[in-house]
């Protein structure tokens, strides 16, 4: 999935690239949603994104002395696209983010598995754990919206469903 030929410094400038973006697209599905549990857990989401690019421009940081986060290479990978665009149902918007939270865990998986330095190893290893507990409660709430659809609506923030047997 990452290109064997980018340096460890330049997969750093690719997760950061992608962090930007998930934290993108959780705030703007935070902006556009009304049901105030599903405004919250994007926020929530859109908090942690920022707090993985923190770390991995840290991260540059103390392996190079440089302030500025390395420049992104000219690569396309799966992180970055297809993007949300207007007209897209909340829950294809739910869709795109669990298979990028998917997409990044194999990319900081792979990322990990190559690196040579234990810091870095450990820090793509935490991230790695970090994006399958996003994919996952994505998961949750994709799942709750495809049983019941009128739960994305809910704008009082009501979640107890009667469910027959």
């Amino acid at each position: 999935m990452i290109d064997p030929s980018l340096t460890a410094l330049e997969i750093v400038g690719v997760a950061i690239r992608a962090e930007r973006d998930a934290f993108d697209l959780y705030a703007a599905m935070a902006r556009q949603v009304q049901k105030p549990e599903l405004k919250k857990e994007f926020e929530r989401l859109a908090g942690q994104e920022k707090e993985h690019e923190r770390w991995l421009a840290e991260y540059h940081a103390q392996a190079t002395g440089e302030e500025t986060p390395p420049p992104v290479p000219d690569v396309r990978i799966k992180m970055f696209g297809p993007d949300v665009h207007d007209g897209m149902s909340l829950l294809e918007v739910l869709d795109l983010a669990v298979e990028k939270e998917h997409v990044a865990e194999q990319v900081y998986r792979e990322a990990a598995s190559r690196s040579k330095d234990p810091s870095g190893k450990r820090l793509l290893s935490e991230l790695v754990e970090f994006e399958k507990g996003h994919a996952r409660k994505l998961e949750q709430m994709r799942d709750e919206a495809r049983r019941n659809p009128a739960w994305l609506e809910d704008e009082g923030g009501r979640t107890i469903q009667l469910q027959g047997p």
